[in-house]
């Protein structure tokens, strides 16, 4: 049943490479994009709203087997594959936002990179052209540890200038360059939008555009032996941000990858179950038989040192090993494929890390999977169109837990994973044990997150006035877990004391701003033990008087805003995308107040509030307030929680309502009279 689902699988993906590109006769760009005399462009009144325009943005890349000079070492070879990249963009720059943005060039120059036909220019408002010479220019060998960059400074340029930019740079290239996408929509509007990629006639290449884009013409009037891609475009709209949304994996962009090198008979080369065997190899093998006794023997030794093995709890024992590895090594380059020296000096690389932790929970008999992925905010991981372009980020998955641990993130714990990789599929190498030998196959499905169990920023503040009802008087404390928690823990570990004053004292300050804060206190710091069972808990005391107001004989306190300011959604326009949630996540606020003795407060009705949203019948995310009032304690609880991730656009307007009821709760002000 499996072997037939994974063949139809197979079959039908074969079917979507192929019909993602187009034949046809390509389009062809302007050579003559230098013009001898430039003037400025007319730009519509809505282009004339944008900080920048792209008049046009053109990028040619050409491979080929041709001769190579290295720029620095001088050594010459024959008939080496390169890559040579023609970049030309011309741009209006409407405010100063835009002239800050684009008053550099900045050009990598890593990787025997030689650069040619360098030329910039501006064309003023006056119709004024600013020709840049070499005077402009700036070598620098590591450029904020980027390595060495040439940098073209553009003196002189102006708010409703268009600049122009043209250089060519030629590179050894690699077949491994044939995995990656191309952003087409950014965040301004480009009129004319030309990307062009030629290649040997030996490569067959395959493509997929995404999120409206056209698809990528395979041109059939290609002159000479090359297979020639080409998207030309006369527009391309601005991308439009929306707060709670996928943010740029909903921007147009083309995925790209080499499909098939017909002379080697080699097809599909960048499968998933081509993944699987690469990735397996470099986690879990080993072709030295020495070499690999040296990494078993080091692992053993470093099992019995920490006596993890002496740990009952599998779940503790991942906890511990995670917790020693990311406290005690460092990240850097290691010269070994194998273990024991990383163990030796206590440094590993990312994907160094991936092979120790899985050689010691192979060791452990701790049941795990490697799974790889990317950022849901960036790109959907997509199943059919298979490319290591998703492949980006490595993470463990612990079956018997149904939890996540990601070793190249010190700040998070087992359990947490960055948001952004949870709810996003992702490929699992899943095991497979026969006869003693483990083999991996490749299984795509989703990678779970967390609940607003697991995150919440829970706070008690109780609140009293000072005899002339002149301050607030507080004491708060919080209660954080989960990712709520991971924005401060991680910190205040490695802080100073002073650092850590000042963090503490910033978060209490949510209570007012001109809140002058004492006393404060934290627990649970430590990064030790598992995470989302470890509340952090800080408090403090505060006084303020900016929330509380006299208005003849009554005084007005602003409860609404003790809870810290909240997010108020506006929408001029309509919704385009689906509502996209980080993480789920949940509040508790206990408001507990002494009402001065003489004093009542005459619109308690006004703290009562209660709105959700359902899905399938459950409540998924909501914001409620109620109170109660015993003598003169008055006692007012917020809930506000949210349990789903992603919101159809269809039931945005509920999403709204309950992020705009939070807000809605700052706006309160409690009314104090004498009886």
């Amino acid at each position: 049943m499996r072997l037939k689902s994974i063949l139809t699988i197979t079959l039908f993906s074969y079917v979507l490479f192929l019909s993602a590109q187009i034949e046809g006769v390509a389009e062809t760009y302007n050579e003559d994009f230098w013009e001898e005399s430039p003037t400025l462009t007319d730009l519509t009144d809505e282009e004339n709203k944008c900080d920048a325009v792209f008049i046009s943005q053109l990028n040619v890349c050409t491979y080929d087997y041709s001769d190579y000079v290295h720029p620095s070492t001088g050594a010459s070879y024959d008939k080496v594959f390169m890559r040579e990249t023609l970049h030309y963009k011309r741009l209006r720059l409407n405010n100063d936002k835009a002239v800050e943005e684009y008053n550099k060039v900045y050009i990598s120059m890593s990787g025997g990179r030689i650069v040619s036909d360098l030329k910039a220019r501006a064309i003023l408002k006056d119709g004024k052209v600013i020709e840049f010479d070499d005077s402009n220019k700036k070598e620098v060998d590591n450029y904020e540890n980027y390595g060495p960059f040439t940098i073209f400074a553009l003196e002189g340029i102006e708010v409703g200038s268009e600049i122009e930019v043209t250089y060519t740079i030629r590179e050894p290239g690699s077949y491994d360059d044939f995995c990656y996408s191309v952003s087409v929509q950014e965040d301004y509007p480009k009129r004319d939008y030309h990307y062009e990629l030629v290649v040997p006639e030996d490569f067959v290449l395959k493509t997929k555009s995404y999120n409206g884009l056209k698809e990528m013409v395979i041109d059939t009037s290609a002159e000479g032996e090359v297979n020639r891609y080409v998207l030309h475009l006369n527009n391309v709209e601005k991308f439009k941000e929306e707060d709670y949304s996928q943010d740029e994996a909903l921007s147009q962009r083309v995925e790209f990858k080499l499909f098939e090198l017909v002379s080697s008979g080699k097809r599909n080369i960048y499968s998933y179950a081509k993944a699987v065997k690469k990735f397996s190899r470099l986690i879990y093998s080993g072709n030295v038989e020495n070499e690999v006794k040296k990494e078993d023997k080091a692992i053993k030794k470093l099992i019995k040192k920490e006596k993890w093995d002496k740990i009952e709890s599998k779940q503790d024992q991942i906890i511990a090993i995670e917790h020693y590895l990311k406290k005690n090594f460092k990240r850097g380059n290691v010269s070994s494929f194998y273990m024991y020296q990383s163990i030796k000096h206590k440094v590993y690389s990312s994907q160094h890390s991936m092979r120790i932790y899985a050689r010691i929970f192979d060791q452990l008999n701790i049941s795990h999977e490697v799974v790889l992925t990317c950022n849901r905010f960036e790109k959907d991981f997509d199943e059919d169109f298979e490319s290591y372009s998703f492949l980006e980020t490595y993470l463990f998955y612990f079956p018997k837990f149904d939890k996540y641990l990601i070793p190249s993130n010190d700040f998070m714990r087992f359990g947490l994973i960055p948001s952004g990789f949870t709810y996003n599929k992702g490929l699992f190498l899943k095991p497979l044990k026969a006869g003693g030998i483990t083999s991996f196959y490749p299984e795509v499905r989703v990678i779970g997150g967390t609940t607003s169990r697991d995150n919440f920023d829970n706070v008690v503040l109780d609140i009293n006035f000072d005899e002339e009802f002149e301050k607030v008087q507080a004491h708060i404390k919080h209660e954080a877990n989960g990712y709520s928690a991971n924005n401060i823990r991680p910190y205040l570990e490695q802080s100073t004391e002073e650092q850590r004053d000042e963090l503490l004292e910033a978060y209490l300050k949510s209570f007012a701003e001109d809140a002058e804060i004492t006393n404060k206190t934290s627990s649970s710091e430590e990064m030790e033990g598992y995470m989302l069972e470890k509340p952090f808990v800080y408090e403090g005391d505060a006084e303020s008087s900016s929330l509380i107001e006299k208005a003849g004989k009554k005084f007005l306190f602003k409860i609404g805003l003790v809870i810290g300011t909240q997010v108020e959604m506006y929408q001029d326009t309509a919704r385009q995308f689906d509502v996209a949630n980080t993480y789920n996540h949940g509040y508790k606020r206990v408001i507990n107040i002494e009402i001065p003795d003489g004093y009542k407060i005459t619109n308690l009705e006004d703290l009562k509030m209660d709105f959700s949203s359902s899905k399938d019948g459950d409540k998924t995310m909501g914001f409620t307030s109620e109170y109660e009032l015993n003598g003169n304690k008055l006692t007012v609880t917020c809930v506000e929680y949210y349990n789903e991730i992603n919101i159809p656009i269809k039931r945005y307007e509920e999403f709204r309502t309950v992020i705009n009821a939070a807000a809605d709760f700052n706006k309160i002000t409690l009314v104090f009279e004498k009886k």
